[in-house]
């Protein structure tokens, strides 16, 4: 650093977000602590802990000021660490036989342990009782029941409980969508009334329906007799006197405005205003269904008579629908304007220009118009003082749509219903180990009908010859234990007999025909008929994917060759029989382990430019994965090329993506999984005030823990050390939370400089320390993370970016007329916080 310079040093937060600290002194001190301790384990063994070690201080001064600048888009990034086995056993044979205190057999942890029941001696065997379970009925001194952990899981089984079970991944893109259409457009709102901000029992009076825009500008009715009705969603107007009324205003009687609303109205006949902005004759504007011949109006006033726009007949029943009114003043003369009509996104035909007259004293009327009253449902109304543009106006009817469930036209940037749901943010990828890859689709494939580009040449029983596409490239029948379906569809539509869809079930295969066993007897394929591949229709309805909701299918099958008598530590590794048509399957260039493998499918199912998600993935309206991430693989912290790293390709502003990757893995089988953050480059632009709240707030949490672990110190020391681990050091709970754990410091290095992709900016690395392996295994000349590299001991995969521990001490000051604030800090290194 050049003098003067401040040093970047980022604390990390146990749920992966830094605080970026700018230092201008950093001090290490070394000192010596003498102490230790044992602990007594189940066979015997006891583990003594000598203290008199080195004990790592770090004090830190520095500067907080105010940031410059503004939020910048960039990818964000996931990691997994697929290594397996992951289950901790212990092979040592115990002194005894089939009674007395000690088993008879190896003891593994309860790591993967199921159906434990009753208290103490439920997780250790010691001196409790156990239901049927399969574990220990007794402790020291009386007869042991079975193993603590099914042996199933020893060996190197490490498919197991892999089939049917899915990651789930985000995609930014979507996610961000989803997020914008969380609120409508701020920007010009003057008017905001919703029922969902109405927190009344239903068949309650509504006397006030607060306005959400922050104008104050509710709707009110203080008489008993005109209070409409609260019902789930909505307010219930009765067609007789209910109204309220919203004071008037000019910034809603506006010469230009967009005016969304959503209602149903539940009468056969009559007049319906859904709201009136009108002084009379002469001015205003207003929205009216007419439920005798089914339509909606928008109406305004040009000084002396009524215009309106209307629907076709039959266009508005009793349903729920969305009403967009724009008036726009085209040559600014406040005299000449163009209204427009939407419904439900779709424009209704006009060519209208005409005179608009403005409200000028009168109140904003729900429910009436003076004359005839509403009867029927308003579940919300939005007023903005402009005319939105296309794309504004389409995020509030994509927003409107999603929380109503109102189907928004073809070629509409939200287009269906709640496309952009919360459900429909991530792809899906499920494992399946009946399965193996196909020269079509080698890594993965969509769980949906997928056009083989098959068509039907000549049928002889039931043999189908196809041209167009080759159906040894396509089915595995020889390899895969699942049987194929294919459906035949003529015109575009599945053929059918007597209301049931007609099918067959692959037999056999060749270069250029297919062998099926039709679901039907008696139906006739054609020629020219198209060949689709249905999708496997999983007891989960979830893992069955469609257009735009994808589920990616990734076939294990061949990635496991179980042995029960190989080391628990070796993965036997994959098999790569030859395709059906003969051609070598796809090794990875050689892998020899199952964990290697399922990380190299994985990566290459979730990059592959042959699936399509039918769903733009980003602005340029791509459609496939391969524009979806980026992936790359590297070595886990045990030296296996199983840790995935995975980049979204679309640039988000949402930082961390909210649920980042979900997963139905259980405990042994899943990756050690970092979620997508990162996804804004630089800081985020905060002042020195907040910069201290934030840090003042974390750690002045004491509660460390999303909800405080049940740690009983008796029972966990005496449960072998793993589950203790497992359940209460790396629970999930415990990685949810925002407390300080690890620091960054960086350092410019020579020593391995250019080992790492990022070193062509700067070759730079963070500071480390950790009780793993020997002196030559921490020193900088093996250190080849780079410093941008997110910190956390197990979900990054290795220790070598940075410090884990705890903040002991930190001290603010700030003099009058100061424009920063000071800052001392002292952290402790610890490789393990309980």
């Amino acid at each position: 650093m050049d003098e003067g310079e401040m040093l970047p040093v980022r604390l990390v937060q146990e749920n992966g977000d830094v605080i970026s600290l700018d230092a201008t002194s950093v001090d290490i001190i070394v000192e010596r602590q003498q102490s230790n301790f044992g602990i007594p384990f189940y066979d015997a063994k006891r583990m003594g802990i000598d203290v008199n070690q080195a004990s790592v201080g770090i004090e830190i001064q520095g500067v907080m000021v105010d940031d410059s600048g503004q939020e910048a888009s960039a990818q964000a990034t996931a990691t997994l660490d697929f290594y397996q086995p992951q289950q901790i056993v212990t092979w040592g044979q115990p002194i005894g036989g089939s009674s007395g205190g000690n088993p008879s057999g190896p003891i593994a942890s309860t790591f993967n342990a199921l159906g434990s029941s009753g208290s103490f001696g439920t997780i250790s065997g010691i001196t409790g009782n156990i239901g049927n379970s399969g574990s220990y009925s007794g402790g020291i001194g009386s007869s042991p029941g079975g193993g603590m952990t099914d042996f199933n899981d020893l060996g190197n089984k490490v498919l197991q409980y892999w089939n049917g079970k899915y990651i789930d991944f985000p995609v930014a893109y979507w996610t961000e969508l989803g997020a914008a259409l969380s609120n409508p457009i701020s920007n010009g709102m003057q008017l905001w009334l919703k029922a969902d901000s109405l927190s009344s029992d239903d068949g309650t009076p509504v006397t006030t329906w607060t306005d959400s825009s922050g104008n104050g500008r509710n709707a009110e009715q203080i008489n008993p007799v005109y209070q409409p009705l609260f019902k789930y969603e909505g307010i219930d107007f009765n067609g007789v006197n209910h109204t309220l009324e919203v004071p008037f205003s000019p910034f809603f009687n506006s010469e230009e405005f967009t005016v969304f609303v959503i209602a149903k109205t539940h009468d056969s006949s009559g007049n319906q205003p859904v709201f009136s902005s009108t002084a009379g004759t002469t001015q205003g504007y207003g929205i009216t269904i007419d439920a005798t011949n089914k339509d909606v109006s928008a109406i305004w006033y040009d000084g002396a008579a009524k215009q309106e726009i209307t629907s076709s007949s039959n266009s508005v029943k009793t349903d729920k629908y969305m009403f967009t009114y724009t008036m726009d003043d085209t040559d600014a003369d406040s005299e000449s304007d163009t209204p427009a009509l939407y419904l439900n996104g779709t424009v209704v035909p006009t060519g209208v220009s005409a005179v608009y007259e403005p409200n000028a004293s009168a109140n904003f009327k729900i429910g009436t118009d003076g004359t005839n009253f509403f009867k029927g449902t308003i579940y919300e109304i939005i007023v903005y003082n402009r005319v939105l543009t296309q794309e504004e106006q389409q995020q509030v009817e994509g927003y409107l749509s999603l929380k109503y469930n109102i189907n928004l036209p073809s070629g509409h940037e939200y287009q269906g219903t709640a496309t952009y749901a919360q459900s429909n943010k991530h792809v899906r990828v499920v494992f399946d180990d009946k399965l193996v890859g196909s020269v079509e689709e080698p890594h993965g494939f969509l769980n949906q009908y997928r056009d083989t580009e098959m068509t039907v040449s000549g049928v002889s029983g039931n043999v189908i010859s196809v041209i167009g596409g080759i159906p040894n490239e396509w089915f595995e029948v020889t390899q895969s234990k699942r049987k194929y379906t294919v459906e035949f569809r003529r015109n575009g539509l599945p053929i059918t007999s007597s209301g049931r869809i007609f099918y067959g079930t692959v037999l056999s295969v060749t270069s250029s025909s297919l062998t099926i066993i039709p679901n039907i007897s008696g139906v006739t394929i054609l020629e020219d008929d198209a060949i689709f591949i249905r999708p496997i229709m999983y007891s989960n309805s979830t893992l069955i994917g469609q257009p735009r909701r994808p589920v990616i299918v990734v076939p294990i099958q061949n990635a496991d060759t179980f042995d029960e008598f190989a080391d628990p530590e070796k993965s036997v590794g994959p098999e790569f029989p030859a395709h059906e048509d003969g051609s070598a399957r796809d090794d990875g260039g050689g892998i020899e382990r199952t964990d290697e493998y399922i990380t190299y499918l994985l990566s290459k199912a979730i990059t592959a430019s042959y699936l399509d998600t039918a769903k733009e993935v980003d602005l340029l309206s791509n459609t496939t994965m391969d524009k979806v991430f980026t992936a790359t693989i590297g070595e886990s912290y045990h030296g296996h090329n199983c840790r995935l790293t995975i980049t979204q390709q679309y640039a988000s502003s949402l930082g961390a993506l909210s649920d980042t990757i979900n997963t139905t893995l259980g405990v042994g089988q899943m990756p050690v999984t970092q979620g997508f953050s990162g996804g804004r480059s630089g800081k985020r632009v905060k002042s020195a005030g907040d910069k201290v709240q934030d840090l003042l707030g974390i750690l002045a949490n004491s509660q460390n823990f999303v909800s405080n672990p049940n740690i009983n110190w008796i029972s966990t020391a005496l449960s072998l050390g793993a589950d203790f681990i497992n359940k209460h050091v790396y629970d999930k709970n415990a990685l949810a939370g925002d407390y300080i754990r690890g620091i960054q410091i960086p350092y410019l290095t020579h020593v391995t400089k250019g080992r790492n992709a990022l070193d062509s900016h700067v070759a730079q690395r963070n500071f480390f320390l950790t009780t793993e392996g020997d002196t030559s295994g921490k020193l900088s000349s093996i250190n080849d993370i780079h410093s941008s590299r997110l910190f956390s001991h197990n979900a990054e995969g290795h220790l070598k970016n940075g410090i884990s521990g705890l903040v002991a001490d930190v001290n603010f000051h700030r003099e009058a007329e100061m424009k920063a604030y000071e800052f001392s800090l002292k952290f402790i290194a610890a490789d393990v916080i309980l």
